[in-house]
């Protein structure tokens, strides 16, 4: 085992004067913590023209601060704040593909050591004891390989997910046209009018009712995973919970009308379940297409978002979602369209499969090779 204090040089960030920071190319790019991050390199949003602290091409950047443990690769010269340190390690003694999958290993004890009440932060002496395992170059280099194969895998699942999911948006805009403006004239109804729109809500107090075995749908239950479906959820309440709330059925129609999820449709997979900060589209017309509203609705998410009156958080009543101007297409197109959705949905399903894994294997392998 081998500290990482003696296997690279540790720089801690530090945020230059604000007057220094422009949006103009002024200086060098300004890289704040785990927000400018990209897959491997981050993304330039602002430069400095009086950097304190500087990490080269080629350095690994970890966040230190919450979340503890992110990772990209330095592409340029550029100034780091303080919720990032710089890692330039000594490729004598250690790979430094290695070293990004020995660090990516420690992430959760690098969170279990951080610090702080309101943003957990780890020192740089912490890091610096961070102890990894540090077999002969040329073993390291074989393990790096062999992980890269893996990480390539599961990026290249990502791609064919993220590809099936473009295809889904550009042909729904290939026969329906833009609804933003609805430029192929379809008829409009008033969505209050195609189906009956419930808002939903949570028994209080909450605590009192945790424990059970009936699903609560939240908001951030639609941030992740698949975008027609809402199949996972943390917390599930007792029955006594469900007189105080409206208990929606497998199949249904939900719209999240507040917070990060806000203008998203998605299907629930339950059997039964209450849903808190979603409206249920119930009694759907038999002049629209189930999936095809849902994604009419996920089409225009940013419509909404701009619509949603302000308070202590955008929302979007009742009132509002039966007033949307709905498009209503033939059945008949719709149900062409919807057809394909279920097509690529199961092709995707696949794809996740595999995905899973391969993440799985991997997370396997890290644990094999760096515990």
């Amino acid at each position: 085992m081998a500290r990482l204090g003696k296997i690279c040089r540790l720089n801690m960030g530090q945020s230059p004067d604000s007057s220094s920071y422009n949006e103009i190319g002024e200086g060098i790019p300004f890289f704040q913590g785990n927000a400018d991050f990209g897959e491997v390199f981050p993304t330039v949003r602002v430069w400095c023209n009086a950097p304190t602290k500087i990490a080269y091409p080629g350095d690994i950047l970890i966040s230190v601060r919450a979340p503890i443990g992110a990772l990209n690769i330095a592409d340029v010269k550029c100034c780091i704040g303080r919720g990032l340190a710089a890692l330039t390690v000594d490729e004598s003694i250690c790979s430094k593909q290695y070293l990004w999958y020995a660090i990516a290993s420690k992430v959760e004890d690098l969170n279990s050591k951080g610090t702080g009440s309101t943003f957990k932060a780890i020192s740089k002496s912490i890091l610096s004891e961070t102890e990894i395992p540090l077999p002969p170059l040329d073993e390291q280099r074989r393990i790096a390989a062999i992980l890269d194969k893996v990480t390539g895998l599961i990026a290249l699942r990502k791609q064919q997910l993220a590809l099936l999911d473009e295809l889904v948006k550009a042909r729904f805009v290939e026969m329906f046209g833009d609804i933003n403006v609805n430029d192929k004239g379809w008829m409009t109804q008033p969505l209050g009018k195609l189906c009956d729109i419930y808002r939903g809500g949570s028994p209080r107090p909450i605590d009192q009712f945790l424990g059970g075995t009936i699903p609560w749908i939240k908001i951030g239950d639609a941030i992740s995973g698949d975008e027609i479906f809402v199949n996972s959820t943390k917390d599930f309440i007792v029955e006594e919970g469900v007189k105080k709330s409206r208990l929606i059925g497998e199949g249904s129609l939900i719209f999240a009308n507040c917070g990060v999820s806000l203008g998203f449709a998605r299907i629930i997979t339950f059997q039964g379940c209450i849903h808190d900060g979603w409206l249920a589209f119930e009694n759907i017309s038999e002049q629209l297409d189930k999936i095809f509203l849902l994604k009419s609705l996920n089409q225009i998410t940013e419509h909404f978002r701009t619509i949603a009156p302000a308070g202590t958080q955008p929302n979007l009543n009742t009132s509002i979602m039966k007033e949307h101007q709905q498009i209503v297409p033939p059945i008949v197109l719709q149900q062409e369209y919807a057809h394909l959705v279920s097509q690529i949905s199961a092709q995707k399903l696949t794809i996740q499969r595999g995905l899973n894994i391969l993440k799985v294997l991997k997370d396997v392998m890290m644990r094999d090779y760096f515990c």
